[in-house]
């Protein structure tokens, strides 16, 4: 069978399995049986990015919600994701299920479950819902066909509280920043410029028309040319990129910088400890993260946790060591005071209250810290065969490895959303790593071609 959960949920183009009309629906029945069998009321709120797939695969889930007795359904329409898991969880709704793919293109869609505490399913969570799944589809059962017409759409009400929210979370105004945001025709388009405003901020827009198929197309935290070509044109304070549903941001400071996720927890974790607000001595970021962080850290005597690529295991992370500042170099952050998961307009929010509360431009707060270059490239591969069964695999990163030495790392792994064998390298050296990495490549295209391996 095949596993129908990556890191973040379902994912896969929208209209072929898992996510043609008949598996959503299994989808949608598997979730309500699983409801109706916990005794829980059945309380569900649902939402979607501006992908054009996103209506009706909302429709469907609910239909089949519907038909297992579940009518206590809000659908709140185009939300973030971020602003879907705190309705949630302010709401205690039993299940909150969000219908995005996130970075990916318009043709792919997804499906997040949150829980009524604003937490992503646990992989065991995930498991026993796919066994579900897989049994329903097995059993060739028709999804009931259920009129939509009682279902709430209490849209405005239920988003106004999301904004309330992160209008909150800005303890001063922004009227002094001129900001330029790529809502990147996504989930973020109308609501992040409403809080910036109601916050005072002068605002720059591109990327907010929306029309179903513009989606992470040239644009957002993935294709940053446009945002950086703005904040020099108008000589803005800073850029933000959000991605399709704005769960991630990156940062564009005046001089071109890009500041990423390990910029963020740089600058995070240092105003954090000298305010006294840092939990635990420690911050948790992923394999990913790069080891400049790991080494600066150190010498603010605070140590990095390294946990699996997928902010719901940077997540976990966090709460077992208990720490408050988790994230992502790909620019999901978790500010688990405010939020139970990564937030880009609530990161962005926090990172201008640093900004202004001690005196500096992002220039300035990005200055103390230097990533080692990093190289990421890529396999594009018809099956994922288990790395640790491949004794070559296994032999050729190795020698990469000990030629890295001790002073960078190499991270070779598969893609929990895309059927892709990545490769991340980083050392003092640019070239050096450049070359070992292409070596490596090279290798890996050969060892696994078997198996359709083509080169991104």
């Amino acid at each position: 069978m095949k596993k129908l959960f990556g890191t973040d949920g379902i994912r896969g183009v929208a209209g072929t399995f898992p996510l043609d009309p008949g598996t959503v629906g299994y989808i949608g029945l598997a979730l309500g049986e699983i409801l109706t069998k916990s005794g829980n009321a059945g309380r569900v709120v649902v939402g979607h990015d501006t992908r054009e797939s996103g209506e009706w695969i909302t429709g469907k889930l609910i239909s089949s919600l519907t038909g297992c007795g579940i009518l206590d359904i809000h659908n709140v329409g185009v939300i973030t994701t971020p602003g879907l898991a705190f309705l949630t969880r302010l709401h205690q709704f039993d299940l909150g299920v969000m219908i995005s793919a996130s970075h990916n293109p318009y043709q792919d869609n997804g499906i997040k479950i949150f829980s009524r505490d604003g937490f992503k399913l646990s992989d065991e969570l995930e498991a026993d819902l796919e066994r579900s799944i897989y049994g329903l589809i097995e059993s060739q059962r028709p999804a009931p066909a259920i009129e939509l017409k009682n279902i709430s759409h209490r849209n405005q009400e239920l988003i106004q509280d999301y904004r309330t929210f992160l209008i909150n979370q800005a303890k001063t105004q922004l009227t002094s920043f001129e900001i330029g945001l790529d809502v990147c025709n996504g989930s973020a388009f109308s609501i992040a410029p409403e809080v910036f405003r109601e916050l005072g901020a002068n605002l720059r827009l591109i990327n907010d028309a929306p029309n179903g198929r513009n989606i992470n197309d040239g644009c957002g935290s993935l294709h940053l040319e446009s945002l950086i070509d703005l904040v020099s044109r108008f000589s803005l304070d800073f850029g933000v990129a959000f991605d399709g549903d704005a769960d991630r941001s990156l940062s564009v400071t005046p001089s071109g910088r890009v500041f990423d996720g390990d910029f963020v927890l740089y600058a995070f974790s240092r105003y954090l400890r000298q305010t006294g607000q840092l939990k635990s001595g420690s911050v948790v970021g992923t394999v990913m993260t790069n080891f400049a962080l790991e080494k600066a850290l150190q010498e603010e005597g605070l140590e990095l946790l390294r946990a699996p690529v997928g902010d719901k295991y940077v997540l976990e992370e966090m709460i077992r060591a208990g720490s408050n500042l988790g994230g992502e170099p790909s620019g999901h952050v978790i500010l688990r005071d405010y939020h139970t998961t990564g937030d880009g307009i609530l990161t962005t929010l926090k990172l201008a209250e640093i900004l202004l509360k001690k005196s500096l431009s992002l220039d300035e707060v990005a200055k103390g810290f230097r990533p080692f270059p990093q190289v990421l490239d890529g396999i594009r591969i018809r099956q994922k065969v288990p790395l640790s069964e491949s004794p070559e695999v296994l032999r050729v990163v190795e020698k990469t490895r000990s030629q890295l030495g001790s002073a960078g790392r190499i991270v070779v792994r598969y893609s929990g959303t895309e059927p892709i064998l990545r490769i991340m390298a980083e050392g003092e050296n640019l070239d050096h790593v450049k070359r070992l990495v292409a070596e490596l490549k090279s290798r890996l295209l050969e060892i696994l071609f078997s198996y359709d391996a083509r080169p991104l």
